[in-house]
């Protein structure tokens, strides 16, 4: 029995690439968003170096994300794998709906 072969995994790669796009929407929304509408950052962990800059935010939010997303998608076969991709997707999903709510906000007045 290949480790593959344990138990029918539900998220697949493309997942993961809908896991990095979500990541990088909620990256350039939330530059935006700071930049030119004065929103600020609610993760705490984020929160400093979107504050001090741009590059500063940009790298910590890569330096956070990508690994994972890496981690999860070399592992994907794995229990914990889906788990967390389940979990994250949850998460950058309910993100988005948040930035396109602040978007309709911010264009509708």
């Amino acid at each position: 029995m290949t480790p593959h072969s344990q138990y029918a995994s539900f998220f697949k790669r493309r997942h993961t690439k809908l896991l990095l796009v979500l990541m990088l929407i909620d990256l350039l929304a939330t530059m935006v968003w700071f930049c030119y509408f004065d929103v600020l950052e609610l993760n705490p962990v984020l929160a400093g170096p979107i504050e001090d800059s741009l590059i500063s935010f940009v790298i910590t939010k890569l330096m956070l994300s990508l690994p994972s997303i890496y981690l999860i998608n070399k592992f994907l076969h794995k229990r914990i794998s889906q788990i967390g991709i389940a979990l994250l997707l949850a998460a950058y999903i309910s993100v988005s709906i948040i930035h396109y709510y602040i978007f309709i906000k911010l264009i509708t007045g």
